[in-house]
């Protein structure tokens, strides 16, 4: 009868990539070039095994115990709660072998010694957890590929009579020369590693080619190595849900603007404010979550450009107190360098700090420093409209900040193309009057209810907004430039 027990990896985001971990009793190979993580990864199930009480035992075709202890040392992991095994060439008794092969061909001189010490070694130990590290040196010990095809499958065999749960490691090669790998076990598991060529770090990520008996999730996911050992963010397409709207609204309390939006913006959608740099939108957004926390709701902003004391000090210029709502937990300000992150790992942050509604209205500040972020990792596009999706998922209200390039001229929603996925826009910009330039909002689109369509002017002070009457005397403000609406008779001239 097949034993379907689920082994945790070790990992969280491991197990939720295997969904549920391995299962026992199967071989897994894991293959990396040097340096992606596989004896970390590997070591890491091992010691997780031992608080479950299972027995572990680390097979070291490469590394003397001694050099191993060393090298995850930093992990702050304590390697005597496994069994470490020596087989490095250093410790073989069949080293002195080597110097057969340059007498006899290799067709006459078999490492089966070798094999056998494997499997009275494992026999003697019967461990539930077995790591073999690594099958490419392994191949060495077989004078040829039927040769280890025969060991391996025998090996393979002789492991599941065990009860044994076992990991391999080797190298992309030799997964690539020889099928026999890849068909004899029951999971192939990729870790990868490359630089990135604009920044010069880092890119690990993890994928599942094969994973008998069970489904997992496909792609790419992106991982890390830490002071605490792997760790991976999975990447989850969140489904687009069919949340219904309550009706309820997030008001900015500023009367004029919140006639202009007819009434406020919608809980649960998504509201874009765009505009070149410095005409308020970061503000505006700041005052949308301020307004809401003291409305009793959880408001979060999440901030790629500015640091937290940054915001707080540009918040209070304008005539916000920030520091009581954060204070009692209503409104939550994190500071995210878009050097750092995955965009998988930014949406498990925000998933595990919104879950349940643990977040009513959530800001990105800003797009531009989100592309920053995500720019090496497929369709930035792809990314917001993955973490839309969630977000709306909870019920949330969601602002996001986006900058344009041009001041004055031609006009833009926004550069990135992501304006389908708002269902409200708030454009903010600069015109020039009189030789100088003033900032106008508008409406430009609004998905639920009705809102004004006339610009108006806005103005920054130590008191917060100001929005003026709308402009009604000026024509071409969208451009820029706008100019003064000729008088018609009976009417008065229009400033």
């Amino acid at each position: 009868m097949a034993d379907n027990r689920r082994i945790s990896t070790g990992i969280p985001g491991l197990d939720r990539v295997t969904k549920g971990g391995f299962l026992s009793r199967h071989t897994y190979v894991l293959v990396g070039a040097p340096g992606t993580g596989k004896t970390i990864l590997s070591l890491q199930w091992l010691l997780d095994g031992r608080k479950m009480g299972d027995k572990g035992v680390f097979i070291s075709m490469v590394e003397e115990p001694a050099g191993l202890e060393q090298n995850v040392s930093g992990f702050g992991w304590n390697l005597d709660q496994i069994e470490v095994v020596d087989f490095s060439v250093a410790a073989t008794s069949v080293v002195t072998d080597y110097d057969e092969y340059h007498v006899f061909p290799p067709s006459e001189v078999e490492y089966t010694p070798v094999w056998e010490r494997i499997c009275d070694i494992i026999e003697e130990k019967r461990p539930q957890r077995l790591v073999i590290d690594s099958i490419t040196q392994l191949r060495q010990f077989s004078t040829d590929a039927y040769q280890f095809r025969r060991h391996l499958f025998s090996l393979l065999r002789f492991l599941v009579r065990l009860n044994c749960t076992t990991l391999l490691s080797c190298e992309p090669s030799a997964i690539t020369q020889d099928s026999a790998i890849s068909s004899a076990v029951d999971g192939i598991i990729y870790l990868e590693k490359e630089i990135s060529p604009e920044r010069l770090i880092d890119l690990r990520s993890i994928h599942i080619q094969k994973f008998r008996g069970s489904d997992f999730l496909a792609g790419t996911h992106p991982m890390r190595i830490t002071s605490k050992g792997i760790e991976v963010f999975p990447h989850v397409i969140e489904p687009c849900k069919d949340v219904k709207l309550t009706g309820e609204m997030v008001m900015s309390n500023i009367p004029k603007l919140d006639e202009l939006l007819g009434g406020g913006l919608e809980s649960g959608t998504v509201t874009i404010f765009t505009g070149p740099s410095g005409t308020g939108k970061s503000t505006l957004a700041v005052h949308f979550l301020a307004q809401a926390a003291r409305a009793g709701k959880q408001a979060a902003l999440y901030a790629f450009e500015e640091t937290k004391e940054s915001v707080l000090r540009r918040s209070e210029n304008f005539g916000m107190q920030l520091d009581p709502l954060l204070e009692n937990g209503s409104l939550r300000i994190r500071y995210i360098n878009p050097l750092q992150l995955y965009p998988d790992e930014l949406l498990a942050m925000i998933r595990d700090e919104t879950a349940g509604g643990g977040r009513d209205v959530v800001a990105l500040d800003s797009l531009r420093g989100y592309h920053m972020a995500m720019d090496q990792f497929g369709s930035t596009v792809a990314h917001i409209q993955n973490l839309m999706h969630y977000l709306k998922s909870q019920r949330a209200t969601i602002l996001l900040v986006n900058e344009t390039e041009n001041i004055t001229g031609d006009l833009r929603m926004t550069e990135a193309g992501i304006s389908f996925l708002a269902d409200n826009i708030l454009l903010l910009r600069y015109v020039e009057r009189r030789g100088k330039l003033a900032r106008v909002i508008g409406c430009m689109k609004k998905r639920h209810g009705l809102s004004q369509s006339e610009l108006r002017e806005v103005t920054l002070s130590p008191t917060g907004f100001k929005i003026g009457e709308k402009l009604e005397n000026l024509v071409g403000i969208l451009s820029g430039v706008p100019t003064i609406r000729e008088k018609k008779p009976g009417t008065k001239q229009g400033r």
